[in-house]
Parts: C-alpha cells; sequence; structure tokens
C-alpha cells in the first residue's frame, strides 16, 4: 500500500474513496490515515489528500443519489441483498433517516452499512440536492478530516506498525489476509444457514390467500418501517403494523393461538424470518415469513389496503434537518 501510494500518490486515494463510496470493499480510511502519518516521506500534502477524499466520497455519493432519484426503492433493496448482514439493512437505515432525517448524512460514513444505503435513500425520498449535497459535504469533510487527524496525532505508531508489517514482508500480508478471509467466510456461512432455514420455513402467497379464503383466522403482520409502509401506501388487506424497532414492546398485539404470516421489505424476508423466530420464543406456534414479501402479493393481485397518504411521511423525513 504504501509503494502504491508513493508511485501513484492522490490518484490512488481517489480511486479507492471513489471505489468505497459505490459500495466495494475496500479499506479507504485507513488508507488515509496512513497517507496523512506518511505524508512527509510520501512527498504528499495533506490539503491534497483532503480535497482528493472530499471529491471522490462526494462522486460516488452523486451516483447512488441519483440512482435513488431515478429508481427508488429497487435500488436500495438491491444493495441490502449484497449486504453480509441484510436483516438489518433495509429496517435500519430506515430507522436511522426517520429519526435523524438529513443530519444523520453526518455520521453514516463511520457506520457499516449504512455509508452504502444512505444515498439512494435520500433520493428516494426526494431530498433536495442543496440539501442533500450539503450534508453530505459536512459528512465527508468530518469523515476524511478525522482520518488525517488521527494519523497525524499517531504518525509515529503508525510508522512503527507499518515497519514491523513490512518486515514480515509476505508472511504478514498473508496473515492479514487469511484473517480476512476467515471471517467472510463465517459471514458467509452464518448467511447461507440462515437461509437455508428460511427456505423451509416461509409461506407462499397463493397459499396463504387460499388459506384465507378457506376461513382460516390468520393474523397477518406488516413489518415494514416507517417509511416504506406510508411511503408506499399500500399493506396486505387486514394486516396488522408493527415496525421491527416496536416489535419487543408490540408483539402482544398478535393475538395468541392464531396462525401468523408476517412479511417485511428486506431481501429474502430476512427480517421477517428474524421476528417469526422471536416470536416463537414468546410461545407462539405457527409463525411463517411470507414469501416475496408485499411486492410478491401485490404482483399477484391478491386483496390489498391503503393505509392513508404516504406524502406527509416521506416529507417529514426529508425535512426533519430544516
Amino acid at each position: 500500500m504504501v509503494h502504491i501510494l508513493g508511485q501513484y500518490g492522490y490518484s490512488f486515494l481517489f480511486l479507492v474513496a471513489f471505489a468505497e463510496n459505490l459500495g466495494l470493499p475496500v479499506p479507504c480510511y485507513p488508507l488515509i490515515l496512513v497517507a496523512a502519518a506518511l505524508a512527509g516521506p510520501l512527498h504528499l500534502h495533506l490539503p491534497l489528500i483532503f480535497l482528493a477524499a472530499i471529491l471522490a466520497a462526494l462522486a460516488g455519493d452523486g451516483i447512488w443519489y441519483q440512482l435513488g432519484r431515478s429508481k427508488g426503492r429497487p435500488i436500495l433493496r438491491k444493495l441490502c441483498s449484497l449486504s453480509l448482514s441484510p436483516d438489518s439493512c433495509v429496517n435500519r437505515t430506515e430507522h436511522t433517516f426517520r429519526r435523524y432525517g438529513v443530519k444523520s448524512l453526518l455520521v453514516t460514513k463511520f457506520l457499516p452499512g449504512l455509508n452504502a444505503v444512505a444515498s439512494p435513500l435520500a433520493g428516494m425520498l426526494k431530498v433536495s440536492r442543496l440539501k442533500f449535497f450539503s450534508a453530505d459535504l459536512a459528512g465527508i469533510a468530518i469523515w476524511a478530516g478525522s482520518a488525517i487527524a488521527l494519523g497525524r496525532t499517531f504518525r509515529t505508531q503508525v510508522e512503527w506498525v507499518m515497519e514491523w508489517i513490512t518486515a514480515f514482508g509476505r508472511t504478514g500480508i498473508l496473515i492479514l489476509g487469511v484473517i480476512l478471509a476467515g471471517w467472510l467466510l463465517l459471514k458467509w456461512v452464518e448467511r447461507r444457514q440462515f437461509y437455508r432455514l428460511l427456505e423451509r420455513s416461509r409461506i407462499s402467497a397463493p397459499e396463504l390467500k387460499e388459506r384465507l379464503e378457506r376461513g382460516e383466522d390468520i393474523a397477518i403482520v406488516d413489518l415494514r418501517g416507517e417509511l416504506s409502509y406510508h411511503g408506499d401506501g399500500l399493506k396486505v388487506a387486514g394486516a396488522i403494523w408493527i415496525p421491527p424497532y416496536d416489535f419487543e414492546e408490540r408483539y402482544g398485539e398478535i393475538p395468541l393461538g392464531r396462525p401468523v404470516v408476517m412479511y417485511c421489505n428486506c431481501p429474502n424476508e430476512a427480517t421477517a424470518a428474524k421476528m417469526a423466530r422471536l416470536l416463537i420464543e414468546k410461545g407462539y406456534h405457527e409463525v411463517w415469513p411470507l414469501l416475496g414479501g408485499l411486492d410478491g402479493w401485490v404482483e399477484l393481485g391478491y386483496p390489498t389496503e391503503t393505509v392513508g397518504s404516504g406524502a406527509s411521511g416521506l416529507t417529514s423525513i426529508a425535512t426533519a434537518s430544516s
């Protein structure tokens, strides 16, 4: 890394920062920190390191913002499907925006998972370009500035660590690579095991509709966050709305002793499966996530209800920082 920094300097910094803000798993923050710590030996200037990081991050975020503005929720769902923790990606991001609005962009760069989805979510909510880029620029400045400040403050320690790693040569790189690969493999195995369990426990939309038509008394629970619930403006007919962040307090609203079907807007119904497992632990016996969620139900033309105008909910979130 130091060799490439010395050879390509600001171009390499720009490329890595741009790639990370496009969603690629590259370590930009440590790179900025090392570049700042070794600025003297590498013949780099701190203001130009800062400028390269800001321009690259702003360009990456701008692309996702525009995609979110033009393509809407499918972009957000696609991004979350690539996450190692898709069960929390959508709802955690929407919950953050619900509470803090555009101000959340000041800290999303420090929160793994949120950084990739905050920009398209802001675009989906039709946050004005001026508000988005103002807040995003401030957040990027805090992010890049903190890396530079840490690099300069602990430059002696950074130099020592780099010398230690260099002393190990290829062995050091191999050790770091094995640790990283092992962690990624563990997350992947956990995810596959979860999805295998999920595939055996879901109920399809046609099966649910058939059981309802037979007169079975099934409780249906809508687990979407507030933005999705009001923004989409529809729910499965008769569904009880309980956002995931209120589930622990409100699960008692679900009638005990009745079969329960739950749906969300997460990839592979992961949040619905997670809450179904929690509900079973609370003493409920027949609980299933709905295969395809609300989208699958609507695509088949099955009965839905209007939940009221979504405009006010979306507007309140988009303007929360005003």
